[in-house]
């Protein structure tokens, strides 16, 4: 019989993931003021005006300004996600965890890295076209962390198979509906590097099309009855998506009727920056429902583990 799973994986994909809120929060801040160009370079800063190590920046350059705090408190934040990272990946080798939990880790620790890459080359080409980029893979990277926190739980490992045909229904519409919100995601991230009327248009029009997919896909989750593992994700599904477009009425209205696109403090710039964390947690969300679909349909039946662990035994005993 294997062991219980070791706590410490999920623990520390958890702590990554909350960690990564306020990094993907301070990066909405920096796009929504303007400040992605505050702070000279990146592992290396302010050249020729000090010369610092990123990470020891003087606290009375760091918050002086609005711009350069909210820049250097998002990379600050960023190392410490790239820690909690490596973390989850050394004590999921370490506790000798599931290989799905192995492997989830590594993936998010590369979506980190890959992330962390494309923040240093926006600033050090100064390249608006990096900065959509960057912004665009940012919440599928902190989809990804909530990915690893899903793998790495117990409830996830210990799932049981579940044969109804709405549990085999669930994945492909699960795997849609995060397309869409995804699709979406890039609209709002190209839209607020780029102020287009024809991409807000477009924004808007697939805000149809992800009410849709998130009511199917909890349609789908619920009809795989009560006592299944995807019955709670509805609950999530709709929390995420009722957030996300009440913040998106209220920075629709913050942007072009309010405040403008150029706000010059956070009391300006909190609800669009809201609006793109709530973009991020529908897509973990959605993601979430990925992973437990797929869960649900590959896992073991517990027949069949039973007789497998039967026939272990059995052997042990003949041995």
């Amino acid at each position: 019989m294997r062991p219980d799973p070791s706590p410490w994986p999920f623990r520390l994909a958890l702590a990554t993931l909350i960690a990564a809120v306020p990094l993907v929060f301070l990066g909405g801040s920096v796009t929504t003021l303007h400040a992605g160009m505050a702070i000279d370079g990146w592992l290396v800063v302010d050249r020729g005006r000090g010369d610092f190590f990123m990470p020891f920046y003087p606290i009375d350059r760091w918050l002086n300004e609005l711009g350069p705090m909210m820049e250097h408190s998002h990379r600050l934040f960023g190392t410490l996600v790239g820690c909690l990272s490596i973390a989850t990946v050394v004590s999921a080798f370490a506790t000798r965890s599931a290989r799905m939990v192995k492997t989830a880790a590594i993936v998010g620790l590369l979506a980190v890295i890959f992330q962390g890459t494309l923040g240093g080359l926006r600033v050090l080409e100064n390249s608006s076209n990096l900065a959509f980029l960057h912004g665009a893979v940012g919440q599928a990277v902190f989809a990804a962390l909530g990915a690893v926190m899903v793998v790495s739980s117990r409830r996830f490992q210990e799932a049981r198979h579940e044969p109804s045909l709405a549990a085999q229904r669930a994945l492909p519409v699960s795997l849609v509906a995060t397309a869409i919100v995804y699709v979406q995601i890039v609209l709002g991230a190209w839209l607020r590097h780029g102020h287009d009327d024809l991409v807000l248009l477009a924004h808007l029009l697939t805000v149809l099309l992800v009410v849709t997919a998130i009511l199917v896909l909890a349609k789908a989750l619920r009809g795989a009855g009560e006592g299944s593992a995807l019955a709670r994700l509805p609950r999530w599904l709709f929390t995420a998506l009722i957030a996300q477009a009440v913040l998106g009425i209220i920075a629709f209205m913050s942007v072009y009727r309010f405040v403008g696109p150029n706000p010059t403090d956070m009391n300006q710039a909190l609800f669009p920056t809201l609006h793109v964390v709530g973009g991020a947690a529908l897509l973990a969300s959605t993601l979430a429902s990925v992973l437990w679909s797929w869960r649900v349909r590959s896992a073991r039946s517990e027949p069949a583990r039973a007789r497998r662990e039967a026939g272990g035994n059995a052997v042990g005993r003949t041995t």
